[in-house]
């Protein structure tokens, strides 16, 4: 059973209209499965916005569902300055990373993800904080440790690496991550959460080739 976190409803509503998800409960999660025999059995679980949120769900799946695999998909802001990466691309996160904790001087420990899913797309490394970036000087600073911000990815991660099951995600860039932001964010959410539904449900049909994973 894969486990998918999605921050909002909304950023998961073309996901779960394409695969005609049911629903599956609504406290302390909003949540939907499918199952059948083309593609693979998932649970689905919004969990909210930031860290702590996207760790309870994914500790949730974990725990209660008994999930083997946990994906994070999603919106994500741009840092990297590489102006071929555009609003709508999708990228599979290699690693992820938390920008706004202090460990007494030490570095954050780095998590790798799960290269075999979502291996059509290129790779980017993920910073994942509280807050979004919505600030070209913020945005200049994180980007020497990441190339895409969100406030989920990581805390997944950490979640699967502390339960020993593979973590993989998908995001997709909805702003440039600078003081104009937040309506790109509002104006480009539903496009470009369909492009992330659309990638997620040929990555869970099932074939030959991903069978075994």
């Amino acid at each position: 059973m894969v486990g998918i976190v999605f921050a909002t409803r909304r950023e998961a509503e073309s996901f779960l209209s394409q695969l005609s998800a049911d629903p599956l409960t609504a406290q302390p999660f909003l949540m939907f499965r499918k199952t059948g025999a083309n593609h693979r059995s998932f649970i689905a679980i919004i969990s909210g916005m930031g860290k702590v949120a996207a760790a309870m769900a994914a500790t949730h799946l974990v725990l209660v569902h008994r999930v083997s695999r946990l994906f994070n998909a999603g919106l994500c802001g741009r840092l990297a300055m590489d102006n071929s990466w555009s609003v709508g691309d999708l990228f599979r996160i290699c690693t992820a990373v938390e920008s706004d904790c202090d460990r007494f001087g030490l570095a954050e420990q780095t998590m790798a993800c799960d290269a075999r899913w979502f291996s059509q797309f290129k790779p980017a490394r993920l910073v994942t904080q509280d807050r979004p970036v919505f600030d070209a000087a913020r945005r200049v600073q994180l980007a020497g440790i990441g190339d895409l911000a969100d406030m989920e990815g990581a805390a997944v991660a950490r979640v699967a690496k502390l339960y020993g099951i593979p973590c993989a995600m998908i995001k997709g860039i909805s702003d440039t991550a600078d003081e104009n932001g937040r309506q790109d964010l509002a104006s480009h959410m539903d496009w470009v959460s369909g492009r992330i539904a659309d990638a997620l449900a040929r990555e869970l049909t099932i074939n030959p080739s991903n069978q075994r994973l």
